[in-house]
C-alpha cells in the first residue's frame, strides 16, 4: 500500500500521509470497497486533491500491484 502511495505520487508533504495509509488499509479491509473517496472524507489534503491517493488504493484493491498490508504483531 505504502509502494503504491510512491509509485501513483499520491504524497506531497506528508502531512496527511500516516491518517491516508491508515484508512486506507481499514478500506481495503472493509466489505463496502465501492466508496475510496467516501473512506478518506475524513482526512484532509491540500496538495494532491485527492485523485492520486485513490488511484493509489483502487489500484492496490484491483489487484494492479501487489499490496501488502502490514500483519498483526
Amino acid at each position: 500500500l505504502i509502494a503504491a502511495f510512491v509509485e501513483t505520487v499520491a504524497v506531497q508533504c506528508g502531512y496527511c500521509t500516516p491518517g491516508m495509509i491508515m484508512t486506507s488499509k481499514a478500506y481495503m479491509n472493509s466489505p463496502i470497497r465501492e466508496k475510496a473517496a467516501a473512506a478518506i472524507a475524513g482526512n484532509l489534503c491540500r496538495c494532491t486533491g485527492y485523485a492520486k491517493i485513490i488511484e493509489a488504493v483502487t489500484s492496490c484493491r484491483k489487484g494492479e500491484r501487489k499490496c501488502k498490508t502490514p500483519s498483526k504483531a
